[in-house]
């Protein structure tokens, strides 16, 4: 009888075992983007072939679509089926068309796969999921501006010394700004608060923006070298002036307070 009570004891203390095993495996395989992340398919044409090509975008059901700029950036950026060095792994996925259902279900698998993706996505939802989370991580007033700026990107001059310039989710100067630290949260609000600002009918912050880049550019262009050189020291200048820049100062900090409880970080000064 004695043996028989203790057969027992063991066999619950050995099922409980295994149960929260189960428990653990599922929430180690249920993927916050599997559930918030769908795949889009664009058709294009090139050379009389129809081809195809995909990008990932929120669930238009998604509690997370109020901020989707900050996700989407992460998206692009971080995710490493976007690696220059996964074009080929791209374009065999894409291959794959007309049959979009197969790759939409391959294009996700990347992302759901990609454990540093998962870890950015997920401590930037965890405020949004509950705004009293106690927040460590800080980022100064200095370097908002710093990393904002880089979103004002020249990349381009025609023979008639004007440069083209872009405020772009994947074409700025971040890429090449080679921070010791990590700015990752910090590059998605500024993305996302810049172009909140541009959502709005009339800019001044885009005004600003074209006014700065006038500038750099009549500073150089009595003293041209080359055309290389002039782009280059008119892309670092207009950096430095936006840095320093009140609009885009005033803007961010606006967009900064209304919500800063729903962000992973804080800006102090």
């Amino acid at each position: 009888m004695v043996n028989e009570f203790g057969l027992i004891k063991h066999m619950i203390k050995y099922f409980s075992i295994i149960i929260m095993i189960l428990s653990a495996s599922c929430q180690v395989n249920k993927s916050i983007i599997k559930d918030n992340v769908s795949i889009k398919i664009y058709q294009y044409e090139y050379q009389n072939e129809i081809r195809a090509s995909a990008m990932p975008e929120l669930k238009a059901g998604s509690q997370l679509k109020l901020y989707k700029r900050r996700l989407e950036y992460l998206l692009l950026n971080i995710s490493e089926i976007h690696l220059q060095n996964k074009t080929e792994e791209r374009n065999e996925i894409f291959k794959l068309y007309p049959d979009t259902s197969k790759i939409k279900r391959l294009y996700l698998k990347k992302y759901t796969q990609d454990k540093k993706l998962a870890k950015y996505f997920e401590e930037t939802i965890a405020p949004i999921v509950n705004p009293n989370l106690k927040i460590s991580k800080v980022y100064t007033m200095g370097e908002l501006m710093e990393v904002a700026s880089k979103f004002f990107y020249c990349d381009k001059v025609a023979p008639d010394t004007s440069v083209q310039a872009h405020v772009c989710i994947g074409l700025n100067g971040v890429k090449e700004a080679n921070w010791e630290k990590d700015y990752t949260l910090l590059e998605a609000f500024c993305y996302e608060g810049i172009f909140n600002e541009f959502d709005n009918e009339s800019s001044p912050l885009w005004d600003s923006f074209v006014f700065e880049k006038s500038i750099a550019c009549q500073k150089y262009r009595a003293s041209i070298s080359t055309l290389d050189k002039y782009l280059e020291d008119v892309k670092l200048n207009l950096f430095e002036r936006m840095m320093n820049n009140e609009i885009l100062k005033k803007s961010l900090l606006a967009y900064y307070e209304l919500n800063k409880n729903n962000l992973a970080f804080r800006i102090v000064n």
